[in-house]
C-alpha cells in the first residue's frame, strides 16, 4: 500500500465519515431488527390482537387493515406463530399456501408518512373561547366558573395570568361574543377590554387543552394499534393528524367517538390477578360488572389531585385521579363491594377500570372507604396512582381514561384528504426513482466537467454518504419520511455537489503546490461553504418551526436540508477535501 493511501485510511476525517456511514446502515438494517408484516387469523377484534401482541412480544404493533399487522422491532416467524397460540390465532397463508409473513426489505427501519404508504389526513379545529371577565369584587373566580358552567352547560376553567391575580377563563365550547355578554349580565359582569380597546375575547384554547387533546387522541391511537400516526399542532386551536394506512371514515370515528369505560369488581382469586394491560376476556370469569362510565360517572376533574403524607420521617406527595359518581353509580359500587366481600377483604377484591375492554387501572378500595361504604354511599372518589412524577403522569392518563377518551373540547373537521394505499406505494416508488435519478444525474454532470474518474467517484461516494447519514438520522429519531422530505434529500444532493465543486475547483486552480498553499485554498473554499450553509440553515429554520398551517407541510423539507447541511459541513466535506488532497 502506498504511503498516501495509508495516510488516507488513517486520517481522522475519513475514519469519522466511514464510522458514521456504518452506524447509519446499522441503525437502518441491523438494530433494532427491521419490522415484519404478517396477516393474522384470529377470532378477536384487531385492537385485542394488537394489545395481545404488544404484551407478548414487547413490540410496537401497527394495524394496517384487512388483518395485516406491522410488528417493530421485527420477530421471527416462529416466535410470532408461538405467540399467536395464546389467542388461538395463526399466521394466514397466501394463495400459494406460503405464510403471509415478510420482512421490511430495503426499507429497513425507515418510517414513511401517509403520502408514501396511503392513509388519511384530518385538519381539526378545537372549539373553545379564551376570555377575561370584569365582575364585581364580591364575585370570585370560582363563582364565575360555576355560573358559566351552569348557564353554558360546558366545562369552564379559570387560569391566573399574572401575579396580580388576573384570571382568564377557558370556555370549552364555542359561544359568540353576544351570547356570552348576555349571560354575564346574570352576575353583573362584562367582557374585559384590552389596552387597545378591543374585547379580550378569542376563539382559542389553552396549551394545556391542546396537550390534553393530543394525549387523548394519541392514547386512543396506541390502544387501537395505529402507531404510524403523527399529530401536529398549529397555532392555538388547530391540529393536523396523519393516519397512515386507514381510511377517512375510520379516522373520523377515532377522533369523534369516545370509547366504552367500565368499572368491574374482582370476585375470585387474589390481589394482583387483575393487572393493567389485560383484556376483558382474560378477567371476565374472576370479575363482575359494576357500572359503565356513561351511566355512573357524573364528573371527572381536569387535573390530578395530590395529598402529602409522612412515611418513615419523609414527606411524600401521593397523586390520584378525582371523579364523582351519580347516585346510581354510587349505589352500584356500594352494592358490589358488599356482595363480593371487598369491604372485608379489599386486597383480594380489587376495583378494575377498563377502557374498550382493556384494563387501565386496578387497585383495592382504601380501608377508610370500606368502612364508610358499610354505612353510606360515597359519591366523591380519588383513584390513587402513586407518588412522584410517575404518579402524577399516571393520574393524568387515568383522567383521560375516566372520560372514556372523550375530547375536552368539541372538534370540527375543517379539512381532510385520503391517499389510497396503492397510490401511496406509487408515490414512494416514484420518490425513490427521483432520488436515484438526481444522484446519478449530478454525478454525470460532474464527470462531463472534469473527465476524471478519480474526482467523480469520491464525489459520488460523498453524496451517497450524505443521503445514508440523513436516512440513518431519520431512523434513530423515528422520523417519518414524506414527499417533502424526499424533495429535501434531492435538494441536499444539489447543494452538496455545489459545495464539492467549490472544493475541487480550489484544489485544481493552483495546480500542484505545497501542503501549506493547499490548506490555504481549502480554507478559502470552506469559508464560502460555511457562509452559504449558514444562510441556508437560517432560512430553512423559519420553515422547520413554522406555526402557520399552510407551511407545516414543508417542515420535513426544511429539516432534511438543515440536517443534510450539518452532516455535509461537519463530516462529508472535510473527508472529501482530504481524499482530493491525497489522490490529485
Amino acid at each position: 500500500m502506498k504511503k498516501s493511501e495509508r495516510g488516507l485510511l488513517t486520517d481522522i476525517r475519513v475514519i469519522v465519515l466511514l464510522l458514521c456511514v456504518f452506524a447509519a446502515l446499522f441503525a437502518i438494517y441491523v438494530y433494532p431488527p427491521p419490522p415484519v408484516t404478517a396477516k393474522v387469523n384470529a377470532d378477536i377484534d384487531e385492537s385485542a390482537v394488537s394489545s395481545f401482541l404488544k404484551k407478548e412480544l414487547g413490540a410496537e404493533v401497527n394495524y394496517e387493515g384487512e388483518g395485516i399487522y406491522e410488528i417493530r422491532p421485527g420477530v421471527s416467524e416462529e416466535r410470532l406463530s408461538e405467540a399467536l397460540k395464546g389467542i388461538n390465532g395463526s399466521i394466514a397463508e397466501k394463495a400459494n399456501e406460503e405464510p403471509f409473513f415478510y420482512g421490511a426489505g430495503l426499507n429497513g427501519n425507515l418510517r414513511f408518512g401517509l403520502d408514501l404508504v396511503g392513509g388519511t389526513q384530518l385538519e381539526l379545529k378545537l372549539e373553545g373561547i379564551l376570555v377575561r371577565i370584569d365582575a364585581p369584587a364580591s364575585v370570585n373566580a370560582s363563582t364565575v366558573r360555576e355560573f358559566l358552567e351552569k348557564e353554558l352547560d360546558t366545562e369552564v376553567t379559570p387560569y391566573k395570568t399574572d401575579k396580580e391575580g388576573t384570571y382568564e377563563y377557558e370556555i370549552r365550547k364555542r359561544v359568540t361574543k353576544e351570547q356570552l355578554s348576555e349571560v354575564l349580565k346574570g352576575i353583573n359582569g362584562t367582557i374585559a377590554k384590552k389596552p387597545t380597546g378591543e374585547d379580550f375575547f378569542e376563539e382559542a384554547v389553552t396549551q394545556g387543552t391542546i396537550d390534553e387533546t393530543r394525549q387523548i387522541i394519541d392514547t386512543k391511537i396506541n390502544m387501537l394499534g395505529l402507531a404510524s400516526t403523527t399529530i401536529r399542532t398549529v397555532g392555538n386551536n388547530l391540529m393536523i393528524i396523519d393516519f397512515a394506512g386507514i381510511d377517512i371514515r375510520t379516522a373520523k370515528d377515532i377522533v369523534g367517538n369516545p370509547g366504552k369505560f367500565e368499572i368491574r369488581m374482582q370476585t375470585e382469586g387474589v390481589g394482583g390477578d387483575v393487572r393493567k394491560g389485560q383484556r376483558l376476556e382474560e378477567i371476565d370469569n374472576i370479575t363482575a360488572h359494576v357500572m359503565y362510565g356513561s351511566e355512573g360517572i357524573e364528573r371527572v376533574e381536569t387535573v390530578p389531585k395530590s395529598q402529602t403524607q409522612s412515611w418513615r420521617g419523609e414527606v411524600i406527595e401521593e397523586w390520584g385521579a378525582p371523579f364523582s359518581l351519580t347516585e346510581e353509580g354510587a349505589t352500584a359500587l356500594r352494592d358490589s363491594a358488599i356482595e363480593h366481600g371487598a369491604i372485608n377483604n379489599p386486597a383480594d377484591h380489587q376495583l378494575a377500570m377498563l377502557l374498550d375492554d382493556e384494563v387501565v387501572y386496578s387497585a383495592p378500595i382504601a380501608d377508610d372507604a370500606c368502612k364508610r361504604l358499610e354505612e353510606e354511599l360515597i359519591y366523591s372518589w380519588t383513584a390513587n396512582t402513586g407518588t412522584g412524577d410517575e404518579g402524577k403522569s399516571d393520574a393524568r392518563e387515568l383522567i383521560i381514561h375516566l372520560k372514556a377518551g372523550a375530547l375536552p373540547v368539541n372538534v370540527k373537521v375543517i379539512g381532510s384528504g385520503e391517499v389510497p394505499a396503492y397510490l401511496g406505494a406509487k408515490f414512494k416508488e416514484g420518490a425513490i426513482i427521483a432520488g436515484l435519478f438526481a444522484l446519478i444525474s449530478v454525478t454525470l454532470v460532474v464527470f462531463l466537467r472534469y473527465r476524471e474518474k478519480k474526482i467523480v467517484l469520491p464525489m459520488f461516494f460523498a453524496l451517497l454518504s450524505e443521503v445514508i447519514l440523513i436516512l440513518g438520522f431519520a431512523t434513530v429519531f423515528n422520523w417519518q419520511l414524506d414527499l417533502p422530505s424526499i424533495a429535501g434529500i434531492i435538494a441536499v444532493i444539489g447543494t452538496g455537489v455545489d459545495q464539492l465543486v467549490i472544493i475541487t475547483d480550489e484544489v485544481l486552480s493552483g495546480g500542484r503546490s505545497s501542503t501549506r498553499m493547499y490548506r490555504k485554498r481549502i480554507s478559502f473554499a470552506f469559508g464560502i461553504i460555511f457562509v452559504s450553509a449558514a444562510t441556508t440553515i437560517v432560512a430553512m429554520s423559519a420553515l422547520a418551526y413554522a406555526t402557520y398551517q399552510a407551511l407545516t407541510a414543508l417542515t420535513g423539507f426544511a429539516l432534511v436540508i438543515i440536517v443534510g447541511l450539518l452532516f455535509g459541513i461537519l463530516i462529508t466535506r472535510p473527508a472529501y477535501a482530504r481524499i482530493i488532497e491525497t489522490i490529485l
